[in-house]
């Protein structure tokens, strides 16, 4: 099966998707960032996240560990505007210990916005994020759930 890029341009940079032949996201690459940028975030093409969301309607639970899809499943559950701690999310799974393994397995997450990773924050803070916190910040403010 061959794999397709869509590539969107953003004042942030560019955003890639990898679509499968059936035209399923199996990744979202988000340009890396240490800092906010100057410009206030856009997309040309779409005009939220969840826009962009709704094209792509098809979108599981990509390969990874068993540990990793079980986090993964109950990201999928946390509602827009809402978050939890990533102790939460070990407890929701059943291994109310593994809260750095549920970071992990957050930063292993190949469709960040799609499965929400963005959604999932310190007991004290906000945590981190693979791409960096600009994005996690843009996105949390852009459901209200900052």
């Amino acid at each position: 099966m061959s794999l397709r890029l869509l590539e969107i341009e953003t004042t942030w940079g560019l955003i890639t998707l990898t679509l499968d032949g059936r035209g399923n996201v199996v990744t979202l690459d988000l340009p890396p960032l240490k800092k906010p940028p100057r410009k206030p975030f856009s997309i040309e093409r779409f005009q939220t996240f969840e826009n962009l969301a709704q094209e792509f309607p098809t979108i599981g639970i990509p390969k990874g560990t068993e540990f990793q899809q079980a986090v993964w499943k109950e990201l999928k559950k946390i509602p827009r505007g809402q978050t939890r701690t990533y102790g939460e999310i070990a407890t929701a799974i059943g291994k109310p210990k593994a809260v750095r393994a549920v970071g992990s397995a957050c930063g292993a997450n190949p469709l960040p916005v799609f499965i929400p990773c963005h959604r999932v924050v310190a007991k004290n803070g906000l945590g981190g994020f693979g791409s960096g916190l600009p994005w996690k910040i843009l996105l949390l403010k852009t459901e209200g759930a900052l």
